[in-house]
């Protein structure tokens, strides 16, 4: 069976997609790129907005019309939350809520039996291996550590869709991260709803950070977002580690407290602004991004103008901004003085400008600083790549250099859109072997 995978919404969906691609890989059947080369359409779909439910809608319908015998399988949070109205889409064959998702393999086999191997045709366990159709290509993989949230925000639905915390064992977490190091992969994503509330067997994301520092040979670790209110101060010594990324993302979501105290969160601005002081102190060059959400009910003008200073005057290193979409099964429904759709669009963009000030501002710091770079892909003359802090650095470099999957020191120049200019210094070309820089600050092979 040939099968096409889709995602829509965080890297945690992105994270158990790959997790399922691996899994139908070992079963004997045969990823590929497109709708067109398939038998099978699996969709990781999304609820976390009014969007993302509406995209997660439009990506099943996709496959009956432009692939005809193309089967359908949903799953994911807006499968989750709506399985009747995702079972009754043009297209649909089968739904597997988020509690099954471990066992949509098996629930394929069972809805289509004509695809299950026989027992002796599967392949055996091993180490991922990197696959077409993944978010980052073969440099970066994603490890989902944890899964669900006891906090209950007002304005979200993943509670429903998702269910009560719970984390994984550390040692199976260690070992898929040092068979992804065995694969080739570069940087590990440790990711899940709520890392920060990581717990097992009394060891926390610190504990766990550093068993994946000492235990295996990934060469960069990177850390989805944290919550402000859970931030171990245990990792400040851990980034004395090259290998651990400087990067901290952390929700803020309003600057007013006002706004905070109706969205549930448990920190007030002050709070949450003290934490980022204290992060830069610890951490020099890190960056620290972030999400707001514009337009919650009950938020005035004053309150918008409150969160848009503190988000200019924090200057994050980059800031997701997104108007606010009433989820039904919320408390934030119910709210009452909801925000108009036309004061909402105003406000986002007012919001958005400003963010972009200081994103400008972080990227034109690095300016004349040779930087660490993790290269993707060449695309238009150019490397692209990211460097350990969330910068985007773009090279020029001659056709004959091959970067794919190096991780290399480069010299920021100027700016670019989304991100940074750079160039690569100490070109040279080995007897007999490609090109590759010299001043390497990584494992510099690209992977097998």
């Amino acid at each position: 069976m040939r099968v096409c995978f889709t995602n829509l919404g965080c890297k945690l969906n992105q994270a158990e997609l790959e997790a399922l691609a691996r899994e139908f890989h070992r079963a004997g059947h045969r990823v590929v790129a497109t709708l067109e080369e398939a038998d099978l359409h699996v969709v990781n779909t999304c609820t976390v907005t009014h969007r993302a439910a509406r995209d997660s809608r439009k990506v099943a319908r996709r496959g009956s019309r432009r692939a005809p015998g193309l089967r359908t399988v949903l799953t994911g949070c807006y499968a989750t939350g709506s399985p009747e109205e995702a079972a009754a889409l043009a297209g649909v064959d089968l739904v597997v809520p988020n509690p099954d998702k471990e066992n949509l393999l098996a629930r394929v086999h069972g809805a289509f039996p004509e695809w299950a191997p026989a027992r002796e045709e599967a392949l055996p366990d091993g180490p991922p291996v990197p696959f077409v159709p993944l978010a980052f290509g073969n440099t970066r993989a994603l490890v989902k550590i944890e899964d669900g949230c006891n906090v209950g925000c007002s304005f979200c639905i993943i509670p429903s869709t998702r269910g009560r915390q719970r984390s994984r064992p550390l040692p199976g977490i260690v070992e898929e991260v040092r068979s992804m190091a065995a694969a080739g992969f570069r940087e590990v994503v440790v990711t899940g709803v709520q890392i920060s509330h990581y717990r097992w067997q009394g060891l926390r994301l610190a504990d766990l950070v550093a068993a994946l520092l000492a235990e295996t040979s990934i060469p960069r670790i990177r850390l989805t977002s944290i919550a402000p209110w859970a931030f171990d101060r245990r990792l400040f010594d851990l980034w004395a580690d090259g290998r651990l990324c400087r990067h901290v993302h952390m929700s803020l979501q309003s600057g007013s407290d006002r706004t905070l105290a109706r969205m549930r969160r448990p920190y007030d601005s002050r709070a949450y602004g003290e934490l980022v002081a204290e992060i830069r102190a610890a951490v020099p060059g890190v960056a620290v991004t972030t999400d707001v959400i514009v337009g919650f009910p009950g938020e005035s003008e004053k309150e918008f103008e409150a969160s848009r200073a503190f988000v200019a005057a924090t200057g994050f290193a980059r800031t997701h901004v997104f108007p606010y979409s009433p989820r039904p099964g919320t408390e934030a429904v119910d709210l009452p003085d909801p925000v108009s759709p036309a004061e909402i669009k105003a406000r986002t963009a007012a919001m958005i400008e400003s963010a972009a000030v200081a994103e400008r501002r972080f990227r034109a710091s690095h300016r004349g600083e040779r930087v660490s770079v993790l290269w993707e892909e060449r695309r238009d003359g150019h490397w692209h790549g990211l460097t350990d802090n969330y910068l985007r650095v773009r090279a020029a470099a001659p056709p004959g250099l091959d970067l794919a999957n190096v991780v290399s020191d480069a010299r920021v120049v100027g700016l670019a859109e989304a991100g940074v200019l750079a160039e690569l210094p100490g070109l040279a070309a080995p007897p007999g072997g490609p090109t590759s820089p010299i001043g390497s600050s990584g494992p510099g092979a690209p992977a097998p």
